[in-house]
């Protein structure tokens, strides 16, 4: 069994997007469409607009488990934004579509999404990033503190124009709060933390590299139920084929995975894949599962990480030929793939 963790460490330092705080562009082009939208809002006050309250960061970069982008230029920014308003007084796509007329502007394209208002930035010509804003309102009742996500977008069915009762921030403690409190880990689970983030980034440049039709949530969602970090945290490859084989063993009688939001609105992440995609999903899997069995077991190093840069793409080193590698003299690996 080759020793590739220094490699795996390698390849995600390769990858890994840091948050806002640690990368100066995203921080900065977050911060620009924010000022615009509150000075916008504040311009049209006296004209019935409602006004910003807050903001807070969303998906991967809160998260810490973002990925740097396959295609250059093609970073995906996700800013919540709470207005000072009750959902009882706007219906949620005319919410949005007051936002998307004050962030109007000729170097920048405005599309209200199911979602959220996506503002995609151009240079010479081509996208070069896009700010994904959710928007949010409260009740009018005083005693819920729910946020509302204003969903739907012109020429869905009125069905489908609702205001969602949400958690957004909720996801960020979950995460950040991971292992914390368990004896088992030294520092508060520190290093397990830092394992789990390493393995949903190795998972999301899998799915890119290999189009796998799972939204990033789905990913760290599938991590955060069932990836099991052991004392040492030294074995990246292990415990990403450990996750993998749970993570099939999930899959239903009828060839399906469901994986649950532990927040509000909750659900199942991945109810909306036809049958026909959840098989490709599931073979995917299957291969991604083979090919880290392989590369665990397999005694040459150089051989073991040309089968991973299969895998990952060529971000991931490959060992050279003459490289001593550690080589272990252990019995081959095979996981248990545990249900979890």
């Amino acid at each position: 069994m080759a020793d590739l963790q220094k490699q795996f460490l390698e390849f995600h330092n390769a990858i890994k997007l840091g948050t806002y705080e640690e990368n100066d562009f995203l921080r900065e082009k977050r911060d620009l469409i924010i000022d615009k939208l509150k000075s916008k809002l504040a311009e049209r006050k006296d004209d019935g607009y409602p006004q910003y309250e807050r903001s807070f960061n969303q998906g991967s970069y809160a998260l810490n488990t973002g990925i740097k982008p396959v295609r250059t230029g093609d970073y995906d920014i996700d800013v919540g934004v709470l207005l000072d308003c009750h959902k009882e007084d706007y219906k949620p796509v005319e919410l949005k579509e007051l936002v998307a007329d004050c962030i109007k502007h000729n170097n920048r394209t405005v599309e209200v999404s199911r979602s959220c208002v996506t503002v995609t930035y151009m240079k010479d010509g081509k996208p070069d990033y896009h700010v994904d804003l959710p928007i949010y309102a409260k009740s009018s009742n005083v005693y819920d503190d729910t946020y509302y996500l204003a969903k739907g977008r012109k020429g869905l069915a009125e069905a489908k124009r609702v205001w969602q009762a949400a958690d957004p921030e909720g996801i960020n403690s979950i995460i950040n709060g991971l292992y914390k409190g368990n004896d088992t880990y030294e520092d508060n689970g520190s290093d397990q933390r830092k394992q789990f983030r390493r393995c949903v980034r190795y998972l999301k440049r899998w799915r890119h590299h290999k189009s796998v039709e799972i939204h990033s949530i789905g990913l760290t969602m599938a991590a955060y139920h069932w990836l099991e970090p052991g004392v040492d945290t030294q074995n990246d490859g292990e415990v990403l084929l450990e996750l993998v084989e749970t993570i099939l063993s999930n899959f239903d009688y009828f060839g399906r995975l469901s994986i649950n939001l532990p927040i509000t609105p909750g659900g199942d992440l991945l109810k909306s894949v036809s049958d026909e995609d959840m098989a490709i999903i599931k073979e995917r899997f299957e291969t991604l599962r083979d090919n880290l069995q392989s590369a665990v077991n397999e005694p040459d190093a150089h051989e073991a990480s040309k089968t991973l840069r299969k895998i990952f793409g060529d971000d991931f080193p490959v060992v050279d030929k003459t490289d001593k590698a550690k080589k272990s003299n252990e019995a081959p690996y095979v996981s248990t793939g545990s249900s979890a």
